[in-house]
Parts: C-alpha cells; sequence; structure tokens
C-alpha cells in the first residue's frame, strides 16, 4: 500500500512540476510574441503592404486593402451602366470573392475578398457583375447594399 502511494505522490509531483514549466514557458512566448506584434504592427504601418506584386510599372493600390496592383489593363469589350459610386458588402458564406480583371471567370484573378467586406461599385454589366472603383469586377451574386 505505502509504495503506490508514493508512487501516486510522485507522479502528482511531476505533473504538476510540468505543468508549471509548460506555463512558465508559454507566458515567456506571449510577451515576446506581443513585443514583436507591436514591432511588426508600427513597422508596417510605415513601409510596403504586407502582401504585393511586384512593381511592373504604375501600380494602385486595390481597393486600399494594402495590395498593390497595376491598373487595370484588360479592354473593355462589354457593355456596363455606369452610376454614382455606392458602398457595397461581400456576402459569402465562406471563402474568398475573386476579384477579376473583367466581368467573367474567365477574366485574370488579381484578388480576393472576404465575407462583410465593404466595396464601392461604380457600374453594372449587363451580367451582373460590378466594376470596383479600381477597375475591377466582382460578381454581383455574392454583394449587396447590406452588411
Amino acid at each position: 500500500m505505502k509504495r503506490s502511494s508514493v508512487l501516486k505522490k510522485t507522479l502528482v509531483l511531476t505533473l504538476a512540476v510540468a505543468m508549471v514549466i509548460s506555463c512558465a514557458a508559454c507566458g515567456k512566448k506571449k510577451s515576446k510574441s506581443k513585443e514583436t506584434t507591436a514591432e511588426t504592427s508600427d513597422s508596417s504601418a510605415e513601409t510596403t503592404p504586407i502582401v504585393s506584386i511586384p512593381d511592373t510599372s504604375a501600380t494602385t493600390t486595390l481597393m486600399d486593402y494594402g495590395v498593390s496592383i497595376a491598373p487595370n489593363d484588360e479592354p473593355i469589350t462589354w457593355t456596363e451602366e455606369e452610376f454614382e459610386a455606392k458602398v457595397m458588402y461581400v456576402k459569402i458564406t465562406s471563402g474568398y470573392l475573386k476579384i477579376r480583371k473583367g466581368p467573367d471567370t474567365k477574366y485574370e484573378q488579381v484578388g480576393t475578398l472576404t465575407a462583410g467586406m465593404q466595396v464601392i461599385v461604380v457600374a453594372k454589366t449587363s451580367n451582373n457583375w460590378f466594376k470596383l472603383e479600381d477597375g475591377y469586377y466582382v460578381s454581383g451574386d455574392y454583394i449587396s447594399l447590406t452588411p
């Protein structure tokens, strides 16, 4: 009986020591991580965007989401109805909404948006795609006037 009692106490003590060491190690990593995050936040505000595409010539910032891309060079071969710029919201349940050079899935993808993001639209095509203020397009099936 005594031997099993000593074994149980030793096991409990070993687990307690391991837990204390783990907590101490995690605490150090968290504080170090917080410092790094603060430094990164400060420096990223002063430097280039987090994600960028190599600079070719003149660039634009895609809807102020921090992604620098070249202006849309796709020639317009479709009809679109222009209107006063208005804010719309991305309505998707999972994944990303693709931003494309033209109003169809056959055009090159240049970026993505996530659920709830705001976009500023300036025109609508006959096949229900919206032109963003930056000259790129998103499917009208996945954006709405309400958040």
